[in-house]
């Protein structure tokens, strides 16, 4: 079998770049692609869906089963607002 040499082997760190080029073109992401388009972990996304971040507001999620999704724009919108109630200057 003839092998590409351009090729490179699968490893975790082809997981990030799939699930980068997935949030480039996905107007829904999962919780896993939310926290690396907000290059937070999935850990702290998760406390701030369920509220348990003081003094940063709940992210708008849906739920379909288990799973998680929220949509870019809103994303987006709550980092805007998670900045404006920041009081840390800059």
């Amino acid at each position: 079998m003839h092998r590409d040499s351009n090729a490179k082997p699968a490893s975790s760190g082809s997981a990030v770049v799939q699930i980068a080029n997935a949030n480039e073109r996905s107007q829904v992401l999962t919780l896993a692609q939310t926290a690396v388009y907000l290059r937070i972990s999935k850990a702290h996304l998760s406390n701030v869906i369920a509220g348990k971040v003081p003094g940063v507001p709940p992210l708008r999620h849906v739920r379909a089963g288990r799973r998680i999704l929220i949509k870019r724009e809103w994303a987006d919108q709550w980092l805007e607002a998670a900045a404006e109630g920041s009081s840390h200057q800059w």
